[in-house]
């Protein structure tokens, strides 16, 4: 047999690996909430599906043939790339609002649990922003 679709084989060996072993992990040591034990069963399933899938169609030439035209299409990168944009976006907010929340909270209390909230997302944040200007450097100057 031969491997069209590296990429999408190695990829449902990964996800069916990992669907076997949280099998194996929620018949060996079930949960005792049977609610949580169906969920992760059900996950199971559906990750090897997705995985037994996968590594069958790097196998099919034609599918291995539809996946590069689908993920090469323009429509799914610009997709991709506008969700991704927006991702970035949200994640700002939620570590701007995060921070005001800490620094709020510690300077109504002055406990380090609030300095915390204040810290970390500040320096998330920083974090975001040193590697954004990273990435416009780079990018400006191969174009």
């Amino acid at each position: 047999m031969k491997i069209y679709h590296k990429k999408g084989m190695l990829l449902g060996a990964l996800w069916t690996v990992l669907a076997s072993w949280s099998l194996l992990a929620a018949f060996r040591s079930p949960e005792s909430n049977p609610a949580v034990q169906v969920r992760d069963i059900l996950l199971s399933l559906f990750l090897l599906a997705l995985g037994v899938t996968s590594f069958v169609r790097a196998f099919s030439k034609s599918a291995a043939h539809a996946d590069c035209i689908e993920e090469l299409d323009e429509r799914n990168r610009l997709v991709e790339m506008r969700s991704k944009a927006r991702t970035l976006d949200i994640a700002y907010g939620i570590l701007f609002i995060l921070m005001l929340c800490g620094l709020t909270g510690f300077q109504l209390t002055a406990s380090m649990v609030w300095f915390a909230i204040f810290v970390i997302p500040g320096f998330l944040l920083g974090v975001f922003l040193l590697i954004e200007i990273a990435v416009k450097l780079y990018y400006e100057r191969r174009e």
